[in-house]
C-alpha cells in the first residue's frame, strides 16, 4: 500500500516539478487527504466549491467522499497512475488514505473561450452567422441546438499519447451506417501519436487511401453545414482546442458546393455550382491546353488570333512552359505572402504586386502578354472553388498536366486528365464512391450533385446509409 508522502512525490516527479502543480492535504472523517491539481487548467473556485464546501456541510460522518462531491464528473480509480492523465485536461486528483487508497478525478476545467463569430473562411450572404470557437462542450452545444433531433448520438475519445486530446465523434443513429461509425471508433482507439493537435494530423491518420493528395474529409466550421451533412447519414468529429469538424464520408462534389446554394432559387443555386465546375476544368486545363497549342498544334488556333499570339511571342526567349512556370510560381509567392501577412497589407501585396510584376515581366520580355492572361484567369478560376483543400489540390494538379502538354502536346493532357479521373473513379471515402453519384450513376442523386433541385425533390429521396450512393451534400 502507498502512502501519501509516495503519491505526492510520484506526481510531482510525473509533472516534473512545474510551478503551476499545487497539492493541498485534507481531512475527511478523520482520514488525511491530498487534492493534486495544476492550477492554469483547473478552475480553484470551482473545484473549491464542489470539494471542500460540499464537506464543510455534511453532517452526515459516514457518507462516502464520492457522494458528498457536487461536481458534475467524478471519476474513480485505483491507482495514481491512471489519474495522472485527467491531471492534463482540467481535472482535479483527490486521494483519500483509506484502505485501500481511494482515487477521484474532479472535472472542473479553466475555461476560456472567445466570442462566437462567423467564420473567416466559410462566410455566408444569407443564413446563420455564426461559427466554431475552440470550445469543445460549446461546439456540440451549437450542434444539438441547430439539429433538435433525436437519435443524435456523441461518443467522446481520448488519443494521442504525449499530447492528449479529446476527440468527439458525433453521428444521428438510423442514418449513419453502423460499419462505417465502428471503423472510425477502432481507427482512434488506435491512435498511437504524440501529437494529435490539429484537424489535418488526425485527417492523416484517419483517412484509408493515404497515397492520394485529394482530400477525404471535408472541413467546415459551420453549425448549419454540420447539421446538414448529419442528416445525410455523415460523421462528423470535432477537436478539442479546434474550431474545425471533420466530416466523413463525402464525394469530390462535397468540395464544390457552398452553404448559399440552399439559401438562394434552385435556378440560381445550379448556376453558381455549374459556374464552379467550368472553373475547376479552367483551373486545371488551361495553362495545359496554351502550352500544348502554342508548341504543337499552332493550327488549331482561330486564324484571327494567330497574328496576335505571334506577335507576342516572337521576343520571348523561352518556351511556353517555362513563362508558365514562373508565372504560376510568382503567383503562388503572392498568394502566400497575402496570407501570412496581416488582412490589409496582404489585399495590397496581392492588388499592388500582380499589377507590378505582370507589367515588369511583360516589358522586360519575359513572359508574353497571352500567359499573363492565361495565368492569370487560372488563379481566378481556382479561387472559385469553395474548399480551400480541393483548391490547393487543383492548383498543384495543373503541374503535371503542363509537363505532359510540353512533353506530348494535347495526347499528354489527355491522358494525363484521364489518369487523374480514373484515380478520382478508383477512389473510396471510407467505403463511398469519391465520384458518386456520377461514378457509379445514381439518378436520383444526380438531383444535388453538379446542379442542386428544388428542395420538395431532394428530401423525396435521402438515403440513410452512408454507403449507399449518396444524394448530394446538403449543407443547410
Amino acid at each position: 500500500m502507498q502512502t501519501l508522502a509516495e503519491i505526492e512525490h510520484f506526481f510531482l516527479q510525473e509533472l516534473h516539478n512545474a510551478k503551476d502543480v499545487v497539492i493541498q492535504p485534507f481531512m475527511y472523517q478523520k482520514q488525511n487527504g491530498l487534492v493534486i491539481y495544476l492550477d492554469s487548467l483547473v478552475d480553484e473556485k470551482w473545484l473549491e466549491r464542489a470539494l471542500f464546501d460540499s464537506m464543510m456541510k455534511t453532517k452526515d460522518q459516514h457518507v462516502p467522499l464520492k457522494e458528498n462531491i457536487t461536481a458534475l464528473t467524478v471519476e474513480e480509480f485505483k491507482s495514481a497512475e491512471e489519474c495522472l492523465p485527467f491531471c492534463w485536461i482540467g481535472y482535479g486528483i483527490v486521494v483519500v488514505e483509506s484502505n485501500p487508497l481511494q482515487f477521484l478525478a474532479l472535472k472542473t476545467p479553466l475555461t476560456r473561450t472567445r466570442a462566437i463569430e462567423e467564420p473567416f473562411n466559410e462566410r455566408a450572404l444569407r443564413g446563420a452567422h455564426e461559427g466554431f470557437i475552440e470550445d469543445l462542450t460549446i461546439n456540440i452545444s451549437m450542434v444539438r441546438k441547430t439539429a433538435r433531433v433525436e437519435g443524435l448520438v456523441i461518443h467522446t475519445e481520448i488519443v494521442g499519447q504525449s499530447l492528449k486530446k479529446e476527440v468527439a465523434m458525433m453521428y444521428i443513429d438510423g442514418k449513419a451506417d453502423t460499419a462505417i461509425v465502428k471503423n472510425i471508433e477502432n481507427k482512434l482507439k488506435a491512435i498511437d501519436e504524440d501529437l494529435i493537435s490539429s484537424p489535418g494530423t488526425l485527417n492523416e491518420l484517419l483517412q484509408e487511401s493515404k497515397k492520394s493528395v485529394f482530400p477525404q474529409i471535408l472541413y467546415t466550421e459551420r453549425p448549419d453545414t454540420v447539421v446538414g451533412n448529419l442528416m445525410e447519414g455523415r460523421i462528423v468529429l470535432f477537436i478539442e482546442g479546434n474550431p474545425t469538424a471533420l466530416i466523413l464520408p463525402v464525394s469530390f462534389f462535397s468540395f464544390m458546393q457552398s452553404v448559399d446554394d440552399y439559401n438562394v432559387h434552385f435556378v440560381l443555386g445550379s448556376f453558381l455550382r455549374v459556374i464552379r465546375m467550368i472553373a475547376l476544368f479552367i483551373s486545371i486545363l488551361l495553362p495545359s491546353l496554351y502550352i500544348s497549342l502554342v508548341a504543337f498544334h499552332f493550327e488549331v488556333i482561330p486564324q484571327p488570333l494567330i497574328i496576335s499570339v505571334k506577335s507576342s511571342l516572337q521576343n520571348i526567349p523561352y518556351p511556353p512552359l517555362i513563362e508558365a512556370l514562373i508565372m504560376e510560381f510568382t503567383i503562388e509567392l503572392i498568394r502566400e505572402a497575402g496570407l501570412r501577412l496581416p488582412a490589409p497589407i496582404g489585399q495590397t501585396i496581392g492588388i499592388v504586386g500582380g499589377l507590378v510584376i505582370g507589367e515588369a515581366v511583360v516589358n522586360a520580355g519575359l513572359v508574353s502578354n497571352i500567359m499573363i492572361i492565361v495565368v492569370a484567369v487560372t488563379a481566378i478560376s481556382s479561387f472559385v472553388i469553395p474548399s480551400p483543400e480541393m483548391g490547393s489540390i487543383i492548383r498543384l494538379s495543373r503541374f503535371p498536366l503542363m509537363l505532359a502538354a510540353a512533353t506530348f502536346g494535347l495526347i499528354g493532357v489527355v491522358l494525363s486528365f484521364f489518369v487523374i479521373l480514373m484515380h478520382l473513379i478508383k477512389l473510396e471515402s471510407f467505403g463511398t464512391p469519391y465520384l458518386s453519384p456520377i461514378a457509379p450513376f445514381n439518378r436520383k442523386g444526380i438531383k444535388d450533385a453538379i446542379v442542386r433541385f428544388p428542395t420538395w425533390l431532394i428530401q423525396r429521396h435521402t438515403f440513410t446509409s452512408s454507403t449507399k450512393p449518396l444524394n448530394g451534400d446538403q449543407k443547410r
